[in-house]
């Protein structure tokens, strides 16, 4: 297609993950199953009508040590979406999956239809400088709702395609709260040092996706008791984490610290006026040592999420800063001062939530499956990504490693699992 503008803003958020390839490869990761094959020609439609309306996505970086940006580029539907029939829908989604996007390609989003039968796999992966989980979600849905549109003989016109601008988080705050909310310069990071066990970095390492599937009747069951605790989804998965640490580490007795994602949506009273974006942030959860059972980890975790949520300005500390390094200085000396302020959190865990299956269904048919999973992170960051469908947990790490570091995150799901577990059998 061709392109209608030569050029876009990099923002905040796109510099904040642009400067992140040092500790990641960027590319964000979902996929979909279905108990159908779409109509390829109505999806590569859909895919048009969304990419034209929004040019991010057949953009690519210009690496300018000055001033980078967005070229927005020429491009064929072909250029993002891989339509393939396997025999193994699995190695062929993983396989997709693990792959990296360059910065100079000239879609900045991949689609992979890997379809076995009558089912398939519907992968996306892409530049995390785009957009976040809650992003995706914005995607998603207009992707899907344009295909069910265009299978319907109707022109879909209604994509998301507001404003990327960070300062989006502040407009509907009062006056007053807008005020103070500049004025927080420093931010609240983690500065644990603790991490689990990988084996150090080499240069055969690749990428690898683990992932991990929890029954939906032991979530439940857990969620419940959670709930009764005073806990939220989100502290009952922090906790597992935390517990699993713990044990893998074997530092029951000493702080721990997991950095914990915050969608910053929660300040925007209608987050469809937004571009597809980044809007998160981490907060810390503090814990002094190991609970003496689960379920007291798990109010631990709980007293200090709602100790951090209890703060007006949760998720906002350290805006201004960026903002003010990234514009008052050229981008190569701001990148170089944030880093020195930066820290990559060690143990870090990030929950998009439930998946929307109606507003995710291809026609009729709703996902039956679905997987999340962040850049590939360079050791020893370990950090979770989780999701639920039909009461489901799956979480996953994606990290640049070996067949050694994939047995270790294997067992640390594991021991999640046995504390969701014990949670659930909680009377």
């Amino acid at each position: 297609m061709k392109k209608t503008v030569k050029k876009l803003p990099m923002e905040l958020y796109d510099k904040v993950n642009y400067m992140c390839r040092c500790y990641m490869d960027r590319i964000a990761r979902f996929r979909l199953d279905y108990d159908l094959v779409p109509d390829v020609e109505a999806l590569k439609k859909a895919i048009v009508y969304l990419y034209d309306a929004a040019p991010i996505f057949h953009s690519r970086v210009i690496e300018n040590p000055v001033r980078p940006y967005w070229s927005v580029c020429d491009y064929t539907v072909d250029d993002s979406l891989t339509v393939e029939n396997t025999a193994d829908m699995n190695k062929s989604a993983d396989e997709f999956l693990t792959k990296g996007i360059e910065l100079d390609d000239n879609t900045q989003m991949k689609i992979g239809l890997f379809i076995e039968g009558e089912k398939c796999a519907l992968c996306f992966r892409w530049n995390h400088m785009i957009m976040d989980g809650g992003g995706f979600k914005q995607f998603a849905e207009d992707l899907f709702r344009a295909y069910n549109l265009i299978t319907s003989g109707v022109t879909p016109s209604d994509f998301r395609i507001g404003s990327r601008h960070y300062k989006e988080v502040y407009r509907d705050l009062s006056e007053a709260t807008r005020k103070k909310a500049m004025t927080k310069l420093s931010n609240k990071t983690s500065g644990e040092k603790k991490h689990l066990p990988f084996t150090a970095e080499n240069q055969a390492d690749k990428n690898i996706i683990v992932v991990k599937n929890i029954d939906e009747r032991i979530f439940s069951a857990a969620m419940k008791n959670a709930k009764k605790s005073g806990a939220t989804v989100n502290d009952l998965i922090a906790a597992a984490y935390i517990e699993a640490a713990y044990k893998l580490i074997g530092c029951e007795k000493e702080s721990m610290t997991l950095s914990s994602a915050v969608d910053l949506r929660r300040y925007i009273k209608n987050p469809d006026r937004l571009g597809y974006t980044n809007h998160t942030t981490f907060m810390p959860c503090t814990l002094e040592k190991k609970g003496k059972t689960v379920l007291d980890t798990l109010k631990a975790v709980a007293q200090s999420t709602k100790k951090s949520k209890e703060d007006e300005f949760l998720g906002l500390y350290g805006l201004p800063l960026l903002n003010y390094a990234f514009t008052a200085m050229i981008h190569i000396q701001a990148e170089f001062m944030v880093r020195l302020f930066y820290n990559n959190a060690n143990l870090a865990v990030s929950n998009v939530g439930a998946v929307d299956t109606k507003a995710y269904s291809l026609g009729s048919h709703a996902p039956t499956y679905a997987m999340v999973a962040g850049g590939a992170k360079r050791k020893p960051c370990a950090a979770v990504t989780a999701l639920t469908i039909g009461g489901r947990l799956v979480v996953s790490m994606s990290i640049k490693g070996n067949d050694e570091d994939r047995k270790m995150v294997e067992k640390f799901f594991s021991l999640m699992e046995e504390s969701i577990n014990e949670i659930a059998k909680i009377e």
